[in-house]
């Protein structure tokens, strides 16, 4: 193979690595802010708020292919004038309260799946967020796969609506 043909082989798999971000889910590519967080409880049928009625949270997507998360309760307070000061019991509290993360994310059939890099929950790093997606106007509507949970014996799908700002 000629020097030409391979520098076009190159070219050509750059464009073909790129082109998921940039063409299946041009239509994700922007920043979000979060609308509602639910569960919706399989074996009952009955839609939560999680973490309140007004969540706060902004979602990113690059059309590079990069993407990061961040999702807390609304409404959270301290007494401490700091995280840093609180008490443990407060620290553990907002903890338990919001979500962080980044990585890259890749589409798929149905959504896109999200390669965690970087997580305030330590156990997400190096593993796949499957994210189903449903974009309608500038609402976009994410769940996941059913997953169990402390708040009861039936499986729940978490549902995040997203509203584009940019």
């Amino acid at each position: 193979m000629s020097c030409a043909a391979i520098l076009v082989a190159m070219g050509m798999a750059l464009l073909l690595a790129s082109a998921p971000a940039e063409g299946a889910a041009k239509g994700i590519v922007g920043t979000w802010k979060l609308v509602s967080m639910t569960y919706l409880d399989e074996s009952t049928g009955k839609e939560t708020n999680l973490w309140g009625k007004d969540p706060l949270g902004f979602l990113t997507y690059t059309a590079g292919g990069r993407m990061s998360a961040v999702i807390t309760a609304g409404g959270r307070t301290i007494a401490a004038k700091s995280a840093e000061q609180a008490t443990p019991e407060e620290q553990a509290a907002l903890f338990r309260t919001c979500i962080a993360y980044a990585g890259t994310y890749s589409p798929t059939e149905g959504g896109v799946v999200h390669r965690v890099q970087v997580c305030t929950d330590p156990t997400w790093v190096g593993k796949d967020q499957v994210r189903f997606t449903r974009l309608e106007g500038d609402r976009l509507t994410i769940t996941g796969p059913p997953i169990a949970t402390v708040d009861g014996p039936g499986p729940k799908v978490l549902k995040l609506v997203w509203e584009r700002v940019e």
